[in-house]
């Protein structure tokens, strides 16, 4: 028996709510339905909602689960997974891009869902056959034309497949591999990298947006030969009011046509909104450039979209904008250019806090400690905050509103803007985190009553000049512009001095409870030398992680030298694993003879051994006391969600970015990729204890409604 946690915005009865005042968060997908309605896929619910001609907002298709289910039944049953692309045919049934399940689905006008393309496996197979017996591999958009074939951007084989009335599929456009060539040839001999959006014009020509090309194609209906109406391949803005073709766009994620034959274009990472008209000639129609939020606009031009990610036509011929990173759908009016906002209250998803940690919803966990209490303290990235779950598992939000920034120093850590990634906890458990601003680095301080401060910045005169003074000083600290640096790890001794990563500097500094501040490692030149002698006469390369053991030895991992070396209390420098090579070789071997490759982050276990983070190898291995190297979790060079009840090294993690240990030896790791905390007791078993397993939570100011069904 499964259980369903459906989230219902708003009226209980109804299941509505205004659009303008809920959360959408990340939307990937945008259609307009014959009857004028407009559905959205929102990748962070797994959930298509509608918007209403009135402005009310339902959830159609998706329970809010993650997962593959429900053909054949109610769409509102079923569960997607990260949906993306959406499109209607003539008749109205809805298509959708259920990217992470490697399929396309059909919602029929009865609200039916079925499989109409793809196994649910990723692959590239099955041309010349049924579409539910072929491979897709991450699909992210289609387009249907007048005949009423489906035209599939399979992002990740780099080609467009179609499948006909009759559920043929075939490949349309591309060869499979990536790349750029093949203008004026037939469409599949040439390369594609990367397609994202499509669209069809009424002659049944197909506008691809070629992302990784920075272009956007055409295939021509009856020749089937393909061009490039936009984009020379540069990833920057220039080339308004000239030939589209001599214009650089910036990753194009989707492309839209009218009825005159006017191309649209998301001009994505340019943050604006682009045309092209048919005398083949590019502007801008929306969009500034920047980025920050400021309103709805009477001029299109003068509103600042962030990452524009899809876009589509209304029935009045409107434009239709998904403002993707202000968490908003946004309308052009063609007449006047206005701009009005259709959905979205400009927040980001979160959900989850006061409740069971297995429910909370995580954005890319990074950064992770354990207090003298036992209590896990992570950096929830993504959701611009930080957590903390207790011992009894429930988890709570400790510093942070959920606004990207740095705003808030010198009042309450609840109140302030934050952008944590590493984090690190003192002798007195205050909360010590590093937040990039710009070009600038920053340190910032929770003391233990809550209150949030500024501790240390790359940009103070005072840090720079310290640097300049240290004695040994890195190449980019003799900048003409100033001293360039960036801070990338952290640890603390008992006495409550903070050492600090340099890693532009490829240098260890030490910053005292007082903030003074000294080298105590790296000559600042890039290389590998010096073992055996004083660290500040080594030399390093990338420095980053950080751990300090109780004796008060300083380990270092040394990034790009591939190892992890050690500097003692007397300041001498030697290596403790790593053999130099960018691999992963060696387990159950001497650890200095092992291939190290992507150190992420080292800790040391309540027993003394040292822990290394491979977050490309999405493993955690460890140094045992007799200096052998063996796996602890993850499956080397494999990424995925796998194993939890099992074995940790049977395990599959995804970008394991951080880990910490409580009083219990039990090893916590920030499973970054997977959006997860997951745990390894003494014992070698894993679980996950933070981050949604089979089901979720509801949002402020919705409504959960649970369904029990049986299946198979």
């Amino acid at each position: 028996m499964a259980v369903f946690l459906i989230p219902v915005a708003g009226d209980a009865k109804t299941g509505t709510t205004k659009a303008t005042d809920v959360s959408i968060s990340l939307v990937d997908g945008i259609a307009v339905a014959p009857s004028g309605d407009i559905y959205i896929a929102r990748r962070a619910h797994n959930i298509i909602s509608k918007i209403d001609q009135n402005g009310m907002l339902t959830n159609v298709v998706g329970t809010g689960v993650s997962g593959y289910s429900g053909d054949k039944g109610p769409a509102n049953r079923a569960t997607l997974k990260v949906p993306a692309g959406l499109t209607f045919d003539k008749q109205g049934n809805l298509y959708i891009a259920d990217r992470e399940n490697h399929v396309v689905r059909k919602v029929d006008t009865n609200g039916i869902i079925t499989t109409v393309a793809g196994t649910g496996s990723a692959g590239y197979s099955g041309d010349k056959g049924p579409a539910t017996e072929a491979q897709l591999d991450l699909p992210s958009d289609m387009a249907v034309d007048n005949a009423g074939n489906l035209y599939i951007s399979d992002r990740s084989n780099n080609v467009i497949r179609k499948v006909t009335p009759d559920g043929i599929i075939t490949t349309y456009a591309g060869t499979g591999d990536d790349g750029y060539n093949g203008d004026n040839m037939p469409a599949l001999r040439a390369n594609l990298d990367k397609p994202f959006g499509l669209t069809v014009d009424n002659a049944g020509n197909l506008y691809i947006a070629d992302r990784g090309n920075n272009r956007i194609r055409k295939v021509d209906a009856e020749s089937g030969l393909i061009s490039t109406i936009a984009g020379d391949g540069g990833f920057f803005f220039i080339g308004d009011n000239g030939p589209a073709y001599r214009a650089s766009i910036a990753g194009p994620t989707d492309v839209a046509v009218d009825d005159e034959g006017n191309v649209y274009i998301a001009d994505r990472n340019n943050n604006r909104i682009r045309k092209v008209n048919t005398l083949g000639m590019i502007r801008t129609v929306m969009g500034t450039g920047q980025q920050d939020y400021n309103g709805d606009s009477e001029v299109a031009r003068e509103t600042n979209l962030h990452l524009p990610f899809a876009i589509a036509l209304d029935t009045n011929g409107d434009l239709l904008v998904v403002d993707r990173s202000h968490y908003r759908i946004r309308k052009m009016f063609q007449k006047g250019s206005r701009v009005e906002t259709l959905a979205g209250n400009g927040v980001k998803n979160f959900a989850g806090d006061n409740g069971p940690a297995t429910g909370a919803k995580l954005e890319f966990p990074h950064g992770i400690a354990v207090d003298d209490e036992d209590n896990i303290i992570f950096a929830d990235k993504g959701n611009y905050r930080i957590r903390k779950i207790d011992p009894d598992g429930i988890i709570s939000t400790i510093v942070g509103t959920g606004i990207r920034g740095n705003i808030g120093d010198n009042g309450p850590a609840l109140e302030a803007s934050v952008f944590p990634t590493i984090l690190e906890l003192n002798h007195k458990d205050e909360i010590y985190f590093q937040s990039p601003s710009g070009f600038v680095s920053l340190i910032r301080k929770v003391d233990t009553q809550g209150t949030v401060s500024l501790f240390l910045s790359s940009g103070d005169e005072d840090y720079q000049q310290s640097i300049m003074q240290a004695g040994f000083t890195g190449r980019s600290s003799h900048s003409e512009i100033t001293v360039i640096t960036q801070f990338s790890g952290m640890a603390f001794d008992k006495q409550g001095n903070l050492y600090v990563s340099d890693r532009i500097n490829h240098q260890i500094r030490k910053v005292t409870p007082e903030g003074k501040l000294s080298t105590v490692a790296g000559n600042g030149s890039s290389d590998y030398t010096g073992d055996g002698g004083p660290a500040t006469k080594a030399s390093f390369r990338d420095p980053q992680a950080l751990t300090m053991d109780k004796q008060g030895n300083l380990y270092i991992g040394d990034t790009a030298n591939n190892v992890v070396r050690k500097i003692d209390r007397q300041g001498i420098v030697t290596t403790v694993a790593g053999n130099t090579d960018h691999d992963y070789s060696g387990d159950k071997g001497p650890a200095l003879e092992a291939g190290i490759k992507s150190i992420g982050d080292l800790a040391i276990s309540p027993s003394g051994e040292l822990y290394i983070v491979e977050t490309g190898n999405h493993t955690v291995r460890k140094v045992t006391r007799d200096g052998k190297i063996v796996l602890v979790a993850g499956q080397p060079g494999v990424q995925g969600l796998f194993g939890d009840g099992g074995p940790a090294t049977q395990a599959m993690l995804k970008q394991p970015a951080c880990i910490a240990f409580d009083s219990k030896g039990n090893l916590y790791i920030t499973d970054m990729g997977n959006n997860r905390i997951r745990k390894v007791t003494p014992d070698g078993i894993i679980t996950t204890i933070a981050g949604r397993g089979s089901f979720g939570w509801g949002y402020e100011g919705e409504e959960v409604n649970i369904y029990f069904q049986n299946f198979p």
